[in-house]
């Protein structure tokens, strides 16, 4: 029976990435919660992301009028994205699937990918969740809450007529459409120990995991009618110890530290051209990222670089070729995302649009990726979309008859909050739109704990490290291409595909591809 209920319910955890609003319930989406683990100092567990006296704000759920008599079943999971990052998965039970489906077609990884590294890390941090994090449920206006106190996969304890602390794989309640409810997990400062790292076989790092709520039938964990109506995001810093790594400055109680060394395997990924109107094209591009290197051990406990969540950004430049080899610019831009801590796949960038240039069969293009220093080019990246809005604000129209375009959320930036994607505003409501978007940019001003400084910056395939800011980059990658013929997916092929890696002391790669680093699964 458990057997059929966690598939069951492992196949419904993915959907929570994309659900959007149904009638069961509605949960609130809140911004992501920060934890944090020092070995070293009392209070062992912190909450971090939001400066001096931070707090953690619970999911709301209410509005459930239509689920009268029926069930909210709240689960943990532990938040890993497959092979390409807009692609999640939220394990339930500590599995993951198998790596025959999906695949990265012409990787150019120095490394081969190792599914059996991923399953273990994967089983060993849901264990981590099981035995230590457990879920608080409050009705805010003190109405009495109804469950079963005795759970076949949950722990139930009272905290009084209003309150419910639980623990284990599926909890449930029953739903009173007049509830108002506050949901959070917590982390069991007696897990904050070394002997528990051991335990677990931990690494001390970055963990990934979300609280799931779902509207079902029955309290059994059989039922079939499941509606998935909100996941909140949480992450749990594990510190090293201090002399276990070299780590960033001490910036006090509220601050974790962490990695003085950024570590990874950075080259270029897909490039997806699209027309969207005349003189218009946009890109969906993807960087190919391995932040999985092996970690230092001693006393069998482990960490590395490796082990956390990095920030990955660079100016991207893009050229026209003409019959004699002459470079036209073309556009330009600072783009990022967020890589988690041991994981390898492609990156997805936020979409760009390039105005002004109409893409034909024939035409010679060259890409061009550079990165200067990890941390300055996030931030580069994060304060130019922040402008963008600002700029937003001054602009003139009628409202209900002109329009601006919508906004690409900027979503899963680890341990920061996301900026909401603005719709096509054509209402005379924009200024609060605009207010609520940059409020969360304000949020990352001088309380921003994360990404820190970098005093070392290393990318395996260069044979070496450097120190940021002295040199005129630490890496560059090129791809020169035709463009062909539309795929039946609306997308512009590339053809005559040239890729050159460089680093700061010289050419790492340098050769011809049938096609760039792409994602696909089988049917």
């Amino acid at each position: 029976m458990k057997t059929n209920k966690i598939i069951l319910l492992f196949l419904l955890g993915g959907l929570l990435m994309t659900a959007g609003e149904v009638f069961a319930c509605r949960a609130s989406r809140d911004m992501k919660h920060s934890f944090a683990l020092n070995f070293d100092e009392a209070p062992a567990v912190r909450v971090y992301g939001d400066g001096v006296g931070s707090t953690l704000l619970p999911q709301t759920i209410d509005k459930c009028t239509e689920s009268a008599g029926k069930f909210l079943m709240l689960s943990k999971g532990v938040f890993m994205p497959g092979l390409v990052s807009d692609v999640a998965d939220i394990s339930l039970d500590g599995e993951i699937p198998n790596d025959k489906v999906c695949r990265i077609e012409n990787p150019i990884f120095s490394k081969p990918l190792d599914h059996n590294q991923k399953k273990s890390l994967v089983k060993r941090q849901h264990q981590f969740l099981k035995e230590c994090t457990f879920i608080t449920v409050a009705e805010m206006s003190g109405r009495p809450l109804r469950y079963n106190a005795f759970q076949p996969f949950c722990k139930v304890t009272n905290m009084g007529a209003s309150m419910v602390q639980m623990e284990g794989d599926y909890c449930f309640l029953q739903i009173n459409p007049s509830y108002n409810l506050a949901i959070s997990m917590g982390l069991k400062s007696q897990c904050a120990n070394l002997e528990k790292m051991r335990e677990l076989g931990l690494e001390f790092g970055d963990i990934e995991a979300s609280l799931n709520s779902y509207v079902t039938g029955d309290d059994t964990g059989m039922s079939t009618e499941v509606d998935p109506i909100g996941s909140s995001r949480y992450r749990f810093t594990l510190q090293a110890p201090k002399n276990f790594i070299p780590l960033s400055d001490d910036l006090g109680m509220e601050a974790p530290r962490f990695p003085a060394t950024y570590e990874a395997e950075m080259n270029i990924g897909e490039l997806r051209f699209r027309p969207s109107g005349s003189e218009r094209v946009d890109l969906d591009m993807y960087l190919s990222v391995d932040n999985m290197n092996a970690p230092f051990c001693k006393e069998g406990l482990c960490a590395g670089a490796s082990t956390y969540n990095i920030p990955v950004a660079a100016e991207i430049e893009i050229y026209r070729i003409d019959a004699s080899g002459k470079k036209s610019f073309v556009d330009g831009w600072t783009t990022g995302g967020i890589a988690q801590g041991n994981w390898k796949g492609l990156l997805r960038l936020p979409q760009h649009t390039i105005d002004g240039e109409g893409f034909k069969a024939g035409d010679n293009y060259k890409v061009i990726v550079t990165m200067y220093d990890p941390f300055e080019d996030f931030y580069i990246f994060l304060s130019q979309a922040e402008q963008f809005l600002i700029d937003l604000k001054g602009a003139n129209g009628v409202a209900g008859l002109d329009s601006i375009p919508s906004l690409q959320a900027l979503t899963n930036l680890t341990g920061l909050p996301s900026l909401m994607g603005l719709p096509d505003i054509s209402s005379g409501d924009i200024n609060s739109d605009l207010e609520m978007s940059l409020s969360y940019f304000k949020k990352l001003g001088a309380t921003r704990l994360w990404p820190t400084y970098y005093s070392k910056i290393c990318d395996p395939s260069h044979g070496s490290c450097f120190v940021p800011g002295k040199q005129k980059f630490w890496n560059r990658f090129t791809a020169n291409f035709q463009i062909g013929g539309m795929s039946g997916a609306g997308i512009y092929d590339l053809k005559k595909i040239h890729v050159v890696k460089e680093s700061p002391v010289g050419i790492v790669m340098d050769r011809q591809v049938p096609t760039l680093p792409r994602y696909s699964c089988e049917p």
